[in-house]
């Protein structure tokens, strides 16, 4: 996606989370990997999280999908624009969109979206908290760059969409198909549609501070006992208060102390906020589509199946991520956790299999020779995160 004049590296200096980048020709002679038609259709299941954005006359109205074909036969011929989320879940080639940024850590990417908008349609000036990537498609889109906003910069009060009541253009520019753009956290972007048109937007996962500390918490308190409580055995010797409403300084003492102990004395804090991040940038979008094995596997079935040619693969929305530290090696799929040992070279590898973007089917010597593979790799199947390949795929 990148021109030959701006490295990888120059990117995520220079432009990453900094300022915004037009890339003219970013994908020549480019074809979509899929037609409005099978857009509405993905629109219509149940299961896809779609939405219809209507502009007129100033006046924007969301609808939410499912949808139905009569709601698509119904539509006027313009000003309105059909948003449908992880696409890329659903559409190989859709998927293959994310090889073009390769360079960028594969557990920040969240999904492609794709829109198809008609003739002078948009979803409004508004900004998001993410980076994107937006690739024209067929047709083309106006592009306006605003201001740097946050969550002080005030919204419009007549609609449910996040739309700016401010916006400052201050770049724009006409997108062909081929050519991309990325707008990085913050910056207000306004996008119109010239005519009918396609455009798939790469969003990463930026989660919130308030968002990680609940996780972190929720995982701490699941390990309290009911026996941990505040108490107060020393409260007969006491002064009897005048004011019996009135909350001491040493019960706060005490309940400070209470939170702060348990902090200060949990088993590998560190550790736990570390595995708490990695399980949460590997959380499905949509954990309610995890489909499980009908029939589970154990280690011995598992490598029985594989010697007589299973194939697994990856399940489309499946995460995975890793990272090493003090002699373990932590993998997360999609929000589950692995503590594996990092100094045997067949787990260590089978983990780099597993986690590169690029695997399609797995079925190695390593898996059916290793007992920690062999355990691993069944682990995952049974949690849905692998699936029995086709071979013809």
């Amino acid at each position: 996606m990148l021109p030959d004049d701006i490295s990888p590296e120059e990117f995520l200096g220079t432009y990453w989370q900094k300022k915004p980048l037009l890339l003219k020709n970013a994908f020549p002679e480019f074809q979509d990997p899929l037609s409005p038609e099978e857009l509405a259709g993905l629109a219509c299941e149940e299961e896809i999280e779609a939405r219809l954005v209507f502009n007129e006359n100033d006046t924007w109205r969301l609808q939410s999908g499912p949808f139905t074909e009569q709601d698509f036969t119904t539509l006027p011929e313009h000003d309105w624009t059909l948003l449908v989320q992880a696409v890329d879940h659903w559409f190989p080639a859709v998927k293959q969109l994310l090889n073009s940024i390769s360079f960028i850590p594969g557990w920040r990417l969240d999904d492609v979206m794709v829109s198809y908008a008609t003739k002078n349609a948009g979803v409004g000036p508004h900004f998001d908290y993410y980076d994107v990537f937006i690739i024209q498609g067929r047709g083309q889109r106006h592009w306006q760059l605003g201001q740097r906003c946050d969550d002080t910069s005030p919204l419009r009060q007549d609609t449910e969409l996040k739309i700016l009541e401010n916006f400052i253009a201050q770049e724009e520019f006409t997108l062909q198909a081929g050519d991309a753009l990325y707008i990085p956290p913050g910056l207000a972007h306004h996008g119109t549609a010239i005519n009918e048109s396609l455009s798939y937007s790469i969003g990463f996962r930026a989660p919130s501070c308030a968002e990680l500390l609940s996780h972190f918490a929720a995982r701490l308190c699941a390990e309290l006992t009911e026996d941990q409580r505040y108490s107060d055995p020393d409260l007969s010797g006491i002064k009897i208060q005048p004011n019996l409403s009135e909350i001491s300084h040493a019960s706060l003492s005490k309940a400070k102390s209470l939170i702060q102990t348990y902090l200060q004395n949990t088993e590998n804090f560190e550790h736990k906020i570390e595995q708490c991040f990695a399980q949460i940038m590997t959380q499905r979008k949509y954990p309610e589509l995890t489909y499980l094995p009908d029939t589970e596997f154990n280690p011995e079935t598992l490598q029985a199946a594989l010697r007589q040619g299973l194939l697994l693969e990856k399940h489309p929305a499946a995460r995975f991520a890793f990272y090493e530290k003090d002699h373990t090696l932590f993998l997360s799929v999609d929000g589950t956790g692995f503590d594996l040992p990092v100094n045997k070279n067949d787990i260590h590898r089978m983990v780099l299999e597993l986690c590169d973007a690029s695997t399609v089917c797995i079925n190695s010597q390593a898996i059916q020779n290793s007992p920690d593979c062999l355990n691993l790799v069944c682990k995952l199947y049974n949690q849905g995160s692998l699936l029995e390949a086709n071979p013809e795929n």
